[in-house]
């Protein structure tokens, strides 16, 4: 049993201070292995009554229960590839795949319809990517979506989007600082902003008026290096645009 997995499964239940305590868990992992319910309650600036609420939403027993299971997944020592790490990633792809083909989404589609002009922007070089590949797929919808190139340009169109626009922000994160300082600023600008990002407690969904979420994990490689499953990126691609061709078909485009 894992943290992140529990929090996953329980994502939908969990509070905004909740969200944080899990956040400061996730940044400081060695440091949550010994501390304690004092000493957490007044690094998150909460009572202890929030953090005993956060270890029962996940199914746990209360504080005891929660570092023990940080303290089971504590790192071994002698590095090498994750024994688990096969199965999570399936399970990541079964994870998303069943959010992705059930959640609500004509709200995004209506977006996407009504908006003037759709942009869409990868915030890494996969990312970037799954953007291109993003408006190929809509082509085939007659639908036309603008792929902004760069941070530059990004930042150009942030500060010049109108309010009858939407912009698409693909990052793996959710905390990178560019984009969320352009979610900013289109939101400053009137522009609607949707994302699609790892689900996770981050600033990029707060930022969001519509956010797809998807599952993954970072898989330890040792030392300093670790490798981001993210072809996640592209079944999201697939779906989207199945399920918009589904949307139109059941309005009568």
């Amino acid at each position: 049993m894992r943290l992140e997995d529990l929090i996953e499964q329980n994502y939908h239940k969990l509070s905004a201070n909740e969200l944080y305590i899990w956040d400061y868990i996730r940044k400081h992992p060695e440091d949550c292995r010994t501390i304690s319910i004092d000493q957490l309650a007044a690094a998150c600036n909460i009572s202890h009554t929030t953090i005993l609420r956060f270890a029962k939403k996940l199914g746990l027993k209360g504080f005891s229960e929660l570092k023990v299971v940080l303290k089971w997944q504590q790192p071994s020592a002698s590095g090498g590839f994750p024994p688990d790490t096969i199965a999570r990633t399936a399970q990541d792809y079964r994870q998303t795949l069943e959010y992705i083909s059930s959640v609500e989404l004509s709200d995004l589609f209506s977006l996407i319809d009504g908006a003037g002009k759709t942009y869409v922007y990868g915030s890494g070089s996969v990312q970037q990517l799954a953007a291109c590949d993003l408006k190929q797929k809509f082509f085939t919808a007659n639908k036309l979506l603008h792929v902004i190139e760069g941070e530059e340009e990004m930042r150009k169109l942030a500060e010049r989007v109108g309010e009858n626009d939407l912009v698409i922000l693909i990052s793996l994160s959710g905390d990178n600082a560019f984009v969320n300082q352009a979610a900013e600023a289109v939101k400053r600008h009137g522009g609607v902003v949707a994302s699609i990002c790892r689900i996770q407690s981050n600033r990029l969904i707060y930022l969001s008026d519509i956010n797809i979420p998807f599952f993954t994990h970072p898989i330890d490689l040792g030392g300093a290096m670790e490798y981001w499953p993210s072809n996640l990126l592209f079944l999201i691609n697939e779906f989207l645009i199945l399920r918009y061709l589904q949307y139109h078909h059941a309005n009568r485009w």
